[in-house]
Protein backbone atom coordinates (compact mmCIF):
# COMPACT_ATOMS: atom_id res chain seq x y z
CA UNK A 1 0.00 0.00 0.00
CA UNK A 2 1.25 3.73 -1.21
CA UNK A 3 1.81 6.14 1.86
CA UNK A 4 1.64 10.18 1.10
CA UNK A 5 1.18 13.19 2.63
CA UNK A 6 -1.98 14.60 0.52
CA UNK A 7 -4.15 12.76 -1.95
CA UNK A 8 -5.90 14.91 -4.17
CA UNK A 9 -8.86 13.81 -6.15
CA UNK A 10 -9.45 15.58 -9.30
CA UNK A 11 -6.29 17.24 -12.14
CA UNK A 12 -8.08 19.95 -12.76
CA UNK A 13 -6.81 23.63 -12.08
CA UNK A 14 -7.52 23.19 -8.40
CA UNK A 15 -6.11 19.98 -7.52
CA UNK A 16 -2.97 20.76 -10.20
CA UNK A 17 -2.45 24.16 -8.04
CA UNK A 18 -2.94 22.49 -4.75
CA UNK A 19 -0.48 20.00 -5.56
CA UNK A 20 2.01 21.92 -7.20
CA UNK A 21 2.61 23.97 -4.08
CA UNK A 22 2.33 21.13 -1.79
CA UNK A 23 5.03 20.11 -4.02
CA UNK A 24 6.69 23.19 -4.25
CA UNK A 25 7.27 22.95 -0.20
CA UNK A 26 8.53 19.78 -0.22
CA UNK A 27 5.54 17.23 -0.02
CA UNK A 28 4.54 13.61 -1.11
CA UNK A 29 1.07 14.24 -2.83
CA UNK A 30 -0.71 12.21 -4.87
CA UNK A 31 -2.80 13.47 -7.42
CA UNK A 32 -5.93 11.03 -8.89
CA UNK A 33 -8.34 11.75 -11.89
CA UNK A 34 -10.47 9.40 -13.42
CA UNK A 35 -9.56 10.84 -17.33
CA UNK A 36 -6.59 10.85 -19.22
CA UNK A 37 -5.07 14.39 -20.44
CA UNK A 38 -5.39 16.29 -22.23
CA UNK A 39 -9.02 15.72 -22.28
CA UNK A 40 -11.79 18.33 -23.51
CA UNK A 41 -13.97 20.21 -20.35
CA UNK A 42 -16.74 22.67 -20.60
CA UNK A 43 -15.79 25.77 -20.01
CA UNK A 44 -15.45 29.60 -21.13
CA UNK A 45 -11.71 29.15 -22.06
CA UNK A 46 -11.27 32.83 -20.72
CA UNK A 47 -7.93 33.35 -18.75
CA UNK A 48 -8.85 36.43 -17.09
CA UNK A 49 -5.27 38.95 -16.07
CA UNK A 50 -5.98 38.31 -12.52
CA UNK A 51 -4.34 35.09 -13.34
CA UNK A 52 -0.75 35.92 -14.29
CA UNK A 53 0.69 36.13 -10.82
CA UNK A 54 -0.44 32.92 -9.58
CA UNK A 55 0.54 31.02 -13.07
CA UNK A 56 3.91 32.70 -12.33
CA UNK A 57 3.95 30.91 -8.81
CA UNK A 58 2.91 27.86 -9.98
CA UNK A 59 5.82 28.40 -12.99
CA UNK A 60 3.34 27.65 -16.16
CA UNK A 61 3.60 31.05 -17.81
CA UNK A 62 5.88 30.73 -20.61
CA UNK A 63 4.10 27.19 -21.29
CA UNK A 64 0.44 28.51 -20.72
CA UNK A 65 1.67 31.16 -23.99
CA UNK A 66 3.44 28.24 -26.21
CA UNK A 67 0.45 26.59 -27.08
CA UNK A 68 -2.36 27.64 -29.43
CA UNK A 69 -3.92 30.60 -27.76
CA UNK A 70 -5.76 34.53 -28.29
CA UNK A 71 -4.62 37.54 -26.68
CA UNK A 72 -7.58 39.55 -25.16
CA UNK A 73 -7.49 43.21 -24.39
CA UNK A 74 -10.69 44.17 -24.23
CA UNK A 75 -14.08 43.83 -22.44
CA UNK A 76 -17.66 44.20 -24.51
CA UNK A 77 -20.91 43.69 -23.10
CA UNK A 78 -24.45 44.58 -24.56
CA UNK A 79 -28.49 44.12 -23.08
CA UNK A 80 -30.36 42.25 -25.09
CA UNK A 81 -31.71 45.63 -26.84
CA UNK A 82 -28.53 46.14 -28.17
CA UNK A 83 -27.70 48.72 -25.39
CA UNK A 84 -23.46 48.45 -25.79
CA UNK A 85 -20.38 49.49 -23.25
CA UNK A 86 -16.64 48.72 -23.81
CA UNK A 87 -13.75 48.77 -21.79
CA UNK A 88 -10.35 47.91 -22.50
CA UNK A 89 -8.27 45.78 -19.93
CA UNK A 90 -6.40 46.82 -17.62
CA UNK A 91 -2.48 45.55 -17.98
CA UNK A 92 -1.00 43.14 -15.38
CA UNK A 93 2.81 43.71 -14.91
CA UNK A 94 3.95 43.44 -18.65
CA UNK A 95 1.41 41.77 -19.94
CA UNK A 96 -1.86 43.54 -20.77
CA UNK A 97 -4.32 41.09 -21.88
CA UNK A 98 -6.05 37.74 -20.97
CA UNK A 99 -6.17 34.91 -23.06
CA UNK A 100 -8.30 32.82 -24.99
CA UNK A 101 -7.04 29.10 -24.42
CA UNK A 102 -8.38 25.72 -24.37
CA UNK A 103 -9.10 23.84 -21.00
CA UNK A 104 -7.62 21.05 -23.24
CA UNK A 105 -3.96 22.75 -23.48
CA UNK A 106 -4.57 24.32 -19.74
CA UNK A 107 -5.13 21.67 -17.66
CA UNK A 108 -2.32 19.58 -19.51
CA UNK A 109 0.07 22.03 -18.48
CA UNK A 110 -0.62 22.20 -14.97
CA UNK A 111 -0.75 18.18 -15.26
CA UNK A 112 2.68 18.69 -16.77
CA UNK A 113 4.40 20.69 -14.66
CA UNK A 114 3.00 18.55 -11.64
CA UNK A 115 4.88 16.00 -12.58
CA UNK A 116 7.57 17.83 -13.08
CA UNK A 117 7.36 19.33 -9.44
CA UNK A 118 7.53 15.51 -8.25
CA UNK A 119 4.06 14.55 -8.25
CA UNK A 120 2.88 11.27 -8.13
CA UNK A 121 -0.10 11.35 -10.72
CA UNK A 122 -2.59 8.68 -11.61
CA UNK A 123 -4.51 9.44 -14.82
CA UNK A 124 -7.54 6.69 -15.82
CA UNK A 125 -7.85 6.01 -12.03
CA UNK A 126 -11.15 5.90 -10.48
CA UNK A 127 -11.64 6.49 -6.29
CA UNK A 128 -14.01 3.48 -4.94
CA UNK A 129 -13.87 4.34 -1.52
CA UNK A 130 -12.58 6.85 1.02
CA UNK A 131 -12.53 5.51 4.70
CA UNK A 132 -10.95 7.08 7.39
CA UNK A 133 -8.12 5.56 9.28
CA UNK A 134 -5.04 5.54 11.86
CA UNK A 135 -2.81 7.37 9.12
CA UNK A 136 -5.27 9.31 7.79
CA UNK A 137 -7.49 8.29 4.66
CA UNK A 138 -7.45 5.08 3.09
CA UNK A 139 -8.52 5.63 -0.79
CA UNK A 140 -9.32 2.29 -1.93
CA UNK A 141 -8.82 3.00 -6.40
CA UNK A 142 -9.27 0.86 -9.86
CA UNK A 143 -7.36 1.13 -12.42
CA UNK A 144 -9.03 -1.24 -15.53
CA UNK A 145 -9.98 -3.32 -13.44
CA UNK A 146 -6.93 -3.40 -10.56
CA UNK A 147 -7.99 -2.46 -7.61
CA UNK A 148 -5.21 -0.59 -5.40
CA UNK A 149 -5.17 1.45 -1.88
CA UNK A 150 -3.41 4.60 -0.89
CA UNK A 151 -2.90 6.27 3.04
CA UNK A 152 -2.86 10.15 3.06
CA UNK A 153 -2.17 12.63 6.02
CA UNK A 154 -4.89 14.64 4.04
CA UNK A 155 -7.65 14.39 1.60
CA UNK A 156 -8.28 17.04 -1.11
CA UNK A 157 -11.46 16.95 -2.70
CA UNK A 158 -10.97 18.77 -6.28
CA UNK A 159 -12.96 17.09 -8.60
CA UNK A 160 -15.36 19.65 -9.63
CA UNK A 161 -19.46 20.60 -9.23
CA UNK A 162 -20.59 16.55 -8.56
CA UNK A 163 -17.77 15.86 -5.82
CA UNK A 164 -17.73 11.97 -5.26
CA UNK A 165 -15.42 12.62 -2.32
CA UNK A 166 -18.08 15.53 -1.16
CA UNK A 167 -20.34 13.22 -1.09
CA UNK A 168 -18.26 10.21 0.35
CA UNK A 169 -17.48 13.12 3.32
CA UNK A 170 -21.42 14.26 3.67
CA UNK A 171 -21.17 17.78 2.03
CA UNK A 172 -22.91 17.59 -0.83
CA UNK A 173 -25.60 19.64 -1.75
CA UNK A 174 -28.85 18.69 -3.42
CA UNK A 175 -29.25 20.55 -6.97
CA UNK A 176 -31.94 23.27 -7.40
CA UNK A 177 -35.34 22.65 -8.40
CA UNK A 178 -36.56 25.46 -10.02
CA UNK A 179 -34.83 28.91 -11.12
CA UNK A 180 -31.33 27.32 -12.68
CA UNK A 181 -30.07 27.65 -15.90
CA UNK A 182 -28.82 25.04 -18.20
CA UNK A 183 -24.91 26.13 -19.64
CA UNK A 184 -23.88 25.36 -23.04
CA UNK A 185 -20.83 25.14 -24.73
CA UNK A 186 -19.52 24.90 -28.37
CA UNK A 187 -16.77 25.73 -30.40
CA UNK A 188 -17.72 27.67 -34.07
CA UNK A 189 -15.68 29.01 -36.84
CA UNK A 190 -16.07 31.54 -39.28
CA UNK A 191 -16.95 34.20 -36.80
CA UNK A 192 -14.31 37.06 -37.85
CA UNK A 193 -15.67 39.89 -36.16
CA UNK A 194 -14.73 38.26 -32.27
CA UNK A 195 -10.79 39.17 -32.30
CA UNK A 196 -9.15 40.57 -29.01
CA UNK A 197 -12.07 40.92 -26.89
CA UNK A 198 -14.17 39.30 -24.16
CA UNK A 199 -17.97 39.37 -24.91
CA UNK A 200 -20.83 39.02 -23.31
CA UNK A 201 -24.23 39.41 -24.98
CA UNK A 202 -27.92 39.45 -22.82
CA UNK A 203 -30.94 37.96 -24.15
CA UNK A 204 -34.07 37.22 -23.06
CA UNK A 205 -33.81 34.35 -20.91
CA UNK A 206 -30.14 33.91 -20.44
CA UNK A 207 -26.85 35.37 -21.94
CA UNK A 208 -23.66 34.31 -23.67
CA UNK A 209 -19.79 34.33 -23.76
CA UNK A 210 -17.73 34.54 -26.54
CA UNK A 211 -13.81 34.49 -27.19
CA UNK A 212 -11.32 33.72 -29.81
CA UNK A 213 -9.32 30.67 -28.85
CA UNK A 214 -7.21 30.37 -32.00
CA UNK A 215 -6.79 32.18 -35.13
CA UNK A 216 -9.55 30.20 -35.83
CA UNK A 217 -12.17 29.10 -33.51
CA UNK A 218 -14.22 30.81 -30.85
CA UNK A 219 -15.22 29.34 -27.70
CA UNK A 220 -19.23 30.08 -27.28
CA UNK A 221 -20.52 29.67 -23.78
CA UNK A 222 -24.26 30.30 -22.76
CA UNK A 223 -26.82 30.05 -20.67
CA UNK A 224 -30.88 29.36 -20.73
CA UNK A 225 -33.13 29.41 -18.04
CA UNK A 226 -34.35 25.95 -17.38
CA UNK A 227 -38.02 27.27 -17.30
CA UNK A 228 -37.63 28.71 -20.93
CA UNK A 229 -35.84 25.77 -22.57
CA UNK A 230 -38.33 23.45 -23.47
CA UNK A 231 -37.08 21.46 -26.05
CA UNK A 232 -34.99 23.07 -27.80
CA UNK A 233 -31.72 21.37 -27.38
CA UNK A 234 -29.70 20.96 -30.65
CA UNK A 235 -27.51 24.59 -31.51
CA UNK A 236 -29.66 25.79 -34.02
CA UNK A 237 -32.72 25.54 -32.41
CA UNK A 238 -31.27 27.71 -29.66
CA UNK A 239 -29.52 29.67 -31.90
CA UNK A 240 -33.30 30.95 -33.43
CA UNK A 241 -34.94 30.61 -30.58
CA UNK A 242 -32.74 32.49 -27.86
CA UNK A 243 -29.18 33.67 -29.13
CA UNK A 244 -30.55 35.63 -32.21
CA UNK A 245 -32.47 37.88 -29.92
CA UNK A 246 -29.78 40.31 -29.32
CA UNK A 247 -28.90 42.10 -32.88
CA UNK A 248 -25.33 41.59 -32.14
CA UNK A 249 -25.39 37.92 -30.86
CA UNK A 250 -27.31 38.04 -34.50
CA UNK A 251 -24.76 39.34 -36.84
CA UNK A 252 -21.67 37.90 -35.20
CA UNK A 253 -23.37 34.08 -35.28
CA UNK A 254 -24.74 34.82 -39.03
CA UNK A 255 -21.93 32.91 -40.61
CA UNK A 256 -20.53 30.87 -37.87
CA UNK A 257 -20.61 27.17 -38.29
CA UNK A 258 -20.02 24.73 -35.83
CA UNK A 259 -16.71 23.14 -34.82
CA UNK A 260 -17.19 20.89 -31.98
CA UNK A 261 -20.54 19.17 -30.42
CA UNK A 262 -22.55 20.91 -28.20
CA UNK A 263 -22.00 20.42 -24.50
CA UNK A 264 -24.71 20.80 -21.51
CA UNK A 265 -24.62 21.49 -18.03
CA UNK A 266 -26.76 21.55 -15.44
CA UNK A 267 -27.19 23.60 -12.76
CA UNK A 268 -24.92 26.38 -13.85
CA UNK A 269 -24.52 27.48 -9.96
CA UNK A 270 -24.51 25.66 -6.99
CA UNK A 271 -24.13 27.58 -3.77
CA UNK A 272 -21.07 27.04 -1.53
CA UNK A 273 -20.85 23.92 0.78
CA UNK A 274 -19.03 23.38 4.03
CA UNK A 275 -15.23 23.09 2.11
CA UNK A 276 -13.41 21.87 5.39
CA UNK A 277 -13.18 19.51 8.18
CA UNK A 278 -10.71 16.92 10.34
CA UNK A 279 -7.97 16.15 7.87
CA UNK A 280 -9.87 17.07 4.20
CA UNK A 281 -10.37 20.10 2.21
CA UNK A 282 -12.22 20.79 -1.40
CA UNK A 283 -10.83 23.03 -3.36
CA UNK A 284 -12.68 24.72 -7.32
CA UNK A 285 -15.60 23.42 -8.16
CA UNK A 286 -16.12 21.22 -5.38
CA UNK A 287 -15.83 23.79 -2.81
CA UNK A 288 -18.09 26.19 -4.51
CA UNK A 289 -19.50 26.95 -8.24
CA UNK A 290 -19.69 29.94 -9.29
CA UNK A 291 -21.57 31.41 -13.21
CA UNK A 292 -18.96 32.34 -14.69
CA UNK A 293 -20.59 35.49 -15.62
CA UNK A 294 -17.03 37.18 -14.58
CA UNK A 295 -14.96 35.26 -16.20
CA UNK A 296 -13.37 34.49 -12.79
CA UNK A 297 -13.91 30.87 -12.48
CA UNK A 298 -10.07 29.70 -13.49
CA UNK A 299 -8.61 32.28 -11.22
CA UNK A 300 -10.92 30.29 -8.19
CA UNK A 301 -10.02 27.33 -9.12
CA UNK A 302 -6.08 27.88 -9.10
CA UNK A 303 -5.92 30.33 -6.14
CA UNK A 304 -8.36 28.17 -4.05
CA UNK A 305 -5.80 25.35 -4.54
CA UNK A 306 -2.92 27.57 -3.46
CA UNK A 307 -4.99 28.55 -0.41
CA UNK A 308 -5.28 25.23 0.70
CA UNK A 309 -1.89 24.02 0.26
CA UNK A 310 -0.77 26.94 2.59
CA UNK A 311 -3.30 25.92 5.38
CA UNK A 312 -2.14 21.63 5.11
CA UNK A 313 1.39 22.42 4.81
CA UNK A 314 0.81 24.72 8.10
CA UNK A 315 -1.72 21.41 9.14
CA UNK A 316 1.01 18.70 8.57
CA UNK A 317 4.06 20.99 9.69
CA UNK A 318 2.65 21.71 13.28
CA UNK A 319 1.04 17.56 13.45
CA UNK A 320 -2.20 19.41 13.32
CA UNK A 321 -5.23 18.66 10.85
CA UNK A 322 -7.73 19.54 12.90
CA UNK A 323 -11.34 21.42 12.63
CA UNK A 324 -9.75 24.29 13.97
CA UNK A 325 -6.46 24.19 11.72
CA UNK A 326 -8.43 23.57 8.75
CA UNK A 327 -11.12 26.14 9.31
CA UNK A 328 -8.50 28.51 8.22
CA UNK A 329 -8.62 27.88 4.89
CA UNK A 330 -12.26 28.77 4.49
CA UNK A 331 -11.26 32.29 6.61
CA UNK A 332 -8.83 32.78 3.96
CA UNK A 333 -11.14 31.99 0.95
CA UNK A 334 -13.95 34.47 2.15
CA UNK A 335 -11.10 37.16 2.67
CA UNK A 336 -9.81 36.30 -0.65
CA UNK A 337 -12.85 36.18 -3.04
CA UNK A 338 -15.64 37.89 -0.84
CA UNK A 339 -15.87 41.10 -2.67
CA UNK A 340 -15.58 39.32 -5.90
CA UNK A 341 -18.26 36.71 -5.17
CA UNK A 342 -20.64 39.94 -4.33
CA UNK A 343 -19.64 41.46 -7.91
CA UNK A 344 -20.13 37.86 -9.31
CA UNK A 345 -23.59 37.93 -7.86
CA UNK A 346 -24.71 41.32 -8.59
CA UNK A 347 -24.42 40.95 -12.30
CA UNK A 348 -25.59 37.58 -12.70
CA UNK A 349 -28.73 38.76 -10.94
CA UNK A 350 -28.89 41.17 -14.05
CA UNK A 351 -28.34 39.05 -16.75
CA UNK A 352 -31.34 37.67 -16.33
CA UNK A 353 -33.38 40.65 -16.26
CA UNK A 354 -33.01 42.73 -19.47
CA UNK A 355 -34.61 45.70 -18.42
CA UNK A 356 -32.34 46.27 -15.68
CA UNK A 357 -29.04 45.22 -17.31
CA UNK A 358 -30.03 47.72 -20.37
CA UNK A 359 -30.34 50.42 -17.63
CA UNK A 360 -27.09 49.54 -15.76
CA UNK A 361 -24.94 49.48 -19.52
CA UNK A 362 -26.29 52.53 -20.40
CA UNK A 363 -25.37 54.51 -17.22
CA UNK A 364 -22.05 52.74 -17.76
CA UNK A 365 -21.24 53.78 -21.09
CA UNK A 366 -22.25 57.08 -20.07
CA UNK A 367 -19.54 56.92 -16.91
CA UNK A 368 -16.50 55.30 -18.67
CA UNK A 369 -14.22 55.83 -15.18
CA UNK A 370 -16.95 54.13 -13.63
CA UNK A 371 -17.11 50.74 -15.91
CA UNK A 372 -13.30 50.92 -16.27
CA UNK A 373 -12.97 50.65 -12.39
CA UNK A 374 -15.39 47.80 -12.53
CA UNK A 375 -13.48 45.72 -15.65
CA UNK A 376 -10.00 46.86 -12.78
CA UNK A 377 -12.11 45.20 -9.69
CA UNK A 378 -12.71 41.81 -11.83
CA UNK A 379 -8.94 41.64 -13.74
CA UNK A 380 -6.61 42.92 -10.70
CA UNK A 381 -5.02 41.30 -7.95
CA UNK A 382 -6.43 42.63 -4.48
CA UNK A 383 -3.08 43.65 -3.73
CA UNK A 384 -2.81 45.76 -6.78
CA UNK A 385 -6.33 47.63 -6.43
CA UNK A 386 -5.18 48.07 -2.79
CA UNK A 387 -1.90 50.67 -3.87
Amino acid sequence: MMECDVAIVGAGPAGCSTAITLAQRGYQVALIDRARFPREKLCGDFLNPINWPVLDELAVSQEVLARPHNQISAFRITAADGTEAFSAIPAQGERGFGLGLRRFHLDHVLLQRAKRAGVSVNEGVKVTGVEKCSYGWQLDMDRRGQSFSTRAKVLVGADGRNSSIARQLGVSLERPKTSSSVGFEIQLQNCFAVRGSIEIHQFAGGYAGLARIDESTINLGFTVQRSVLGRAVSFESLRQQFLCRNPFLAELLSECEPASDLRSVWPVYYGPRKCFGAGFLLVGDAARVTEPVTGEGIFFALRSGQLAAVTIAEGLRNGDESVARFSRYDRACWTEFAARLRINWLIRRLMYRPRLLSLAIGILSRRQQLLDSLVNTVCLPRAVLQK
